[in-house]
């Protein structure tokens, strides 16, 4: 079974890679928790696993699925795009990983199109959304 662990490390992991420190603060899903939110006003990504498309039909592989919520920091729109796409081009690049609880895990692939800007809160926070299906095995 695919963990929000296993999703928030490939993320963070990504984006140290890319320069972000410090990094957004995670939180697991459905929505962003507004106490941590005016704790930290700056960026923040929400994970959350949703049902997927269960076991495929040799049973070798579950097609679970996850969808990403990326808060960029008050009045920035540009950032919060730019943090969306830097998860996205995280989870797209994944070939195949292991995970410390022996998953493998083969490529990544969205639900649908791009990271599309969902709302701008109260906070003047904008949030971009994406979801995607990652397959794994596990070992």
């Amino acid at each position: 079974m695919l963990t929000y662990n296993d999703v928030q490390t490939l993320i963070a992991n990504g984006l140290t890679a890319k320069g972000y420190s410090p990094l957004p603060v995670f939180h697991p899903g459905p929505g962003p928790d507004l106490d941590a939110q005016d704790v930290n006003p700056n960026s923040m990504v929400v994970i959350q696993l949703l049902a997927g498309l269960g076991e495929s039909t040799d049973g070798a592989f579950d097609r679970a699925s996850f969808q990403v919520r990326a808060i960029g920091p008050q009045g920035d729109y540009l950032s919060a795009e730019t943090l969306a796409r830097d998860i996205d081009q995280t989870c797209l690049t994944v070939v195949s990983s292991k995970s410390a609880t022996g998953k493998w895990g083969l490529p990544i692939v969205r639900t649908g199109g791009a990271p599309a800007l969902l709302l701008q809160d109260d906070g003047d926070r904008y949030h971009f959304i994406c979801s995607y299906i990652w397959e794994v095995v596990y070992v």
